[in-house]
């Protein structure tokens, strides 16, 4: 299985969960998402922090967020991917404005994620305790 086209890689690997979840954010399949997640998967970013599956499913319906791994980083107990986020479709969001930049920190546990923490910079990323 290759890596999205113009992704860097700076880690062992790209832990297929993490693939597995961006392809169904991006396809906005809620519920193939939240499988790839464990059942009380933790959500961190600007909005707060929630926890579940449920709320995963309820973000990735509502979001209409569209994230393009750049990079990725091993920390201990997970990844950092550096994304470039869009939002077609959305009437708030324009194309002319170009894809934003996150970092999020992934947590793993049991070959499933057990944290999603998204933060504006990748040291702040790198820092986040996300070993469950």
């Amino acid at each position: 299985m290759g890596h999205p086209v113009g992704m860097n890689i700076e880690t062992s690997t790209l832990d297929s969960v993490i693939v597995v979840w961006h392809v169904a954010v991006n396809a906005g399949d809620a519920d193939s998402a939240a499988s790839a997640c464990a059942e009380d998967v933790k959500l961190v970013g600007d909005g707060g922090s929630s926890s579940g599956r449920d709320e995963l499913r309820r973000w990735v319906a509502e979001s209409g967020i569209r994230l393009m791994p750049k990079e990725a980083y091993d920390i201990p107990g997970g990844i950092v991917v550096a994304q470039e986020a869009t939002w077609p479709g959305r009437e708030d969001w324009s194309a002319e404005n170009g894809p934003v930049r996150y970092y999020t920190a992934f947590g793993l546990r049991d070959g499933e994620i057990s944290g999603i923490y998204r933060f504006d910079n990748l040291d702040e990323a790198k820092a986040a305790p996300v070993a469950a």
